[in-house]
């Protein structure tokens, strides 16, 4: 069948409409969609005859909508092309058709900027490009399809630099065709991190969050290597957009019902029903089995490419095993909308929903007297097999197995025999499955057989201020491995601000909180982080500034939190004890006795056996006392010994004293 080719038609729409919002109530916008989504069929078959021409071994990627995740019209309208199945995300060969020209080039796809700014060097000058192809509207409106295939195929085999140079260069590994697939795998194997299960504790501040992002990364791409803070948090963002690393915060009310699976109640023209939902574990523990992360799942892309074809309000005829007749609409959300035949659209309203979680499961094997509706489930998931090819079953292919990654925040503040039940078990590295001594229990809502697979990685974090290790559950203390993170004063080192060293002001901090309490509510290195990172910019002003809130908003309420109220414990920490009364940020006043007798009579014996009745008054936030530095140097000044050399001493209720 001959190909249809871009006209000048199309070339107009892109620039008519880029930038402008998605309205589907736009008349005009309504009726040039369809040129624009025609359009785009045109640039997805010149793609696969690149592909088919070049990279018969290769693979073909586009979105196929001229509007943009942001709901905007796009200038342009592309497709990747990579040379082989195995090729890293990051990399591909591009065609596209934009409001200045087409081209094919070597391009970057969604990478951290690091490797964007390596790829840029390389690419040098766009219109100079080595790896870079362009013609104008006018030259390409002129050929017809084969000769725009054919003067790509020439342009591509004409750059200076091949992908696998250009590749390397910047640092992205790519695996080739010859390498078997147990290579592949083997390769993958030798970079799993030591523990399937662990959790990093310790006080408040000591950068639990902030390496939760670096393990997670780890665990999912253990390739994958970043040069700056930013190039890792766009990783780690691109692995949670893809839901290959998911996260939760336990509490304690949280339970197996929102982990696991429960029953979810939904009312329909009055009717109420029950269908089993599935939890955050499960749902990851069932797309790790199936071990392709989303954008690569056949089932999400078909998914995905039925949504775009209702995309438009347009229905779409299905039947049902019994021959029903039925439309389908998809309005957004999580469920599409059925309108049999046999009854009209108006006594619908909104039809009948259908969920695509449903689907999802009924293509996992879930049986279908599970869901509400499920002739209508059955029915949408078998035009999507029929129409996009998509597998009667999941298939999963070993050298397109990912790592997943489940962080789970506070995981201490949880009941964990609540929320995890007897799935407990389940999480023991030899007991996932594929291991020779692996598991499998049945669910009690849904009464399916359950594993944990062994490329799902769950990584913890848990607060020691809020709960000591000694309490922590035993069933779990024995299934994971605990990393301890303390307070680092080092990584302050340098870092003086108006005369204030940081480093030397955590460090007393700690060891006095560490014997009038313990290690475990010391205080993190974190805290003073922002202000380092104003002192290393020589932004003097701007770090004090930080430290006066570090201190009124988070320091002083922490230590209030951790000796409930016990200001005279507090006044300890920050030495107001060994400060002149203008220095000390908690006021001490003892009352007089006229002061006493003034407010509870003569006959009060608040007094009697000598103690005096003492008021604490926190600093007013204008007071100088905040924008006077000499008052943080004094927290410390005093105190000669270090962490190391302060040993022997004993802890009493009321003092302290050293032997």
């Amino acid at each position: 069948m001959e190909k249809l080719q871009f006209t000048q038609r199309h070339v107009d729409l892109i620039e008519k409409w880029h930038g402008k919002k998605r309205d589907k109530n736009n008349v005009e916008q309504q009726k040039d969609f369809p040129e624009l989504k025609g359009a785009y069929e045109i640039v997805e078959d010149w793609a696969n005859a690149i592909k088919e021409s070049l990279f018969p071994e290769g693979k073909v990627k586009l979105r196929k909508s001229p509007v943009n995740q942001g709901g905007h019209f796009s200038s342009y309208l592309w497709a990747k092309i990579y040379p082989t199945q195995n090729s890293p995300d990051h990399l591909a060969y591009t065609v596209h058709i934009s409001t200045d020209e087409f081209a094919v080039k070597i391009d970057t796809v969604n990478a951290p900027k690091p490797l964007v700014e390596k790829y840029e060097s390389i690419r040098g000058s766009y219109y100079q490009s080595p790896i870079v192809k362009c013609l104008s509207h006018e030259e390409t409106l002129a050929m017809d399809f084969e000769q725009l295939v054919q003067w790509s195929n020439d342009a591509i085999k004409s750059f200076e630099l091949s992908y696998d140079r250009v590749s390397e260069e910047i640092g992205i590994s790519t695996v080739t065709k010859e390498k078997s697939d147990n290579t592949q795998v083997n390769f993958m194997d030798a970079y799993k991190p030591s523990s399937l299960n662990q959790i990093l504790y310790g006080p408040p501040g000591t950068g639990k969050t902030y390496h939760t992002i670096e393990a997670a990364v780890k665990a999912a791409e253990p390739q994958f290597i970043w040069h700056s803070r930013d190039a890792l948090k766009a990783e780690y963002d691109r692995l949670i957009s893809e839901k290959r690393i998911r996260f939760v915060t336990f509490h304690q009310s949280y339970g197996y019902e929102e982990f696991v699976e429960g029953l979810a109640a939904s009312s329909i023209d009055g009717q109420i029903s029950y269908e089993v939902k599935s939890g955050i574990f499960k749902e990851i523990c069932e797309q790790a089995s199936r071990g392709v992360e989303q954008s690569n799942d056949p089932l999400e892309i078909a998914i995905e490419a039925l949504k775009s074809e209702l995309e438009e309000g347009v229905s779409l005829s299905l039947s049902t095993q019994r021959g029903k007749m039925l439309d389908i609409q998809y309005h957004g959300n999580t469920t599409f909308r059925a309108f049999p035949h046999e009854t009209s659209h108006e006594d619908l309203g909104n039809g009948y929903p259908v969920s695509i979680d449903s689907i999802r499961k009924l293509y996992g094997g879930a049986d279908a007297k599970e869901f509400y509706n499920p002739s209508y489930v059955k029915a949408i998931l078998q035009h999507l097999v029929k129409t996009y090819n998509l597998p009667t079953e999941p298939v999963v292919e070993t050298k397109e197995v990912k790592s997943f990654v489940l962080v789970i925040d506070e995981i201490n503040r949880g009941n964990i025999s609540k929320v995890f039940g007897e799935l407990i078990t389940l999480i023991e590295p030899s007991k996932r499955k594929g291991q020779e001594e692996a598991l499998e229990l049945t669910l009690p809502y849904s009464g399916k057989p359950f594993s944990v697979p062994d490329n799902l990685n769950i990584i913890g974090t848990m607060n020691t201020a809020d709960r000591s290790l000694a309490m922590m559950d035993t069933a779990l203390r024995r299934r994971f491995d605990f990393v301890e993170m303390m307070p680092k004063p080092e990584l302050l080192t340098g870092a003086v601000v108006k005369g204030i060293d940081l480093q030397r002001l955590l460090d007393v901090l700690n060891q006095r909180i560490e014997i009038l309490y313990d290690r475990e509510h010391t205080l993190g290195h974190a805290f003073f982080m922002p202000v380092k990172a104003l002192v290393e910019q020589d932004k003097q002003d701007l770090a004090f500034f930080e430290l006066q809130s570090v201190f009124k908003n988070k320091i002083i309420p922490l230590l209030e939190e951790y000796f409930f109220e016990d200001w005279s414990k507090i006044r300890l920490v920050i030495a107001d004890n060994q400060k002149t009364p203008e220095k000390q940020f908690i006021k001490e006043h003892s009352h007089t006795k006229q002061e006493l007798s003034a407010l509870f009579g003569a006959e009060h014996n608040l007094d009697q056996y000598g103690q005096s009745v003492v008021k604490y008054t926190l600093a007013d936030k204008a007071d100088e006392v905040w924008y006077d530095a000499e008052s943080y140097i004094g927290l410390y000044s005093k105190a000669s010994k270090t962490s190391d050399e302060i040993q022997g001493v004993k802890i009493g209720h009321e003092m302290v004293t050293e032997q």
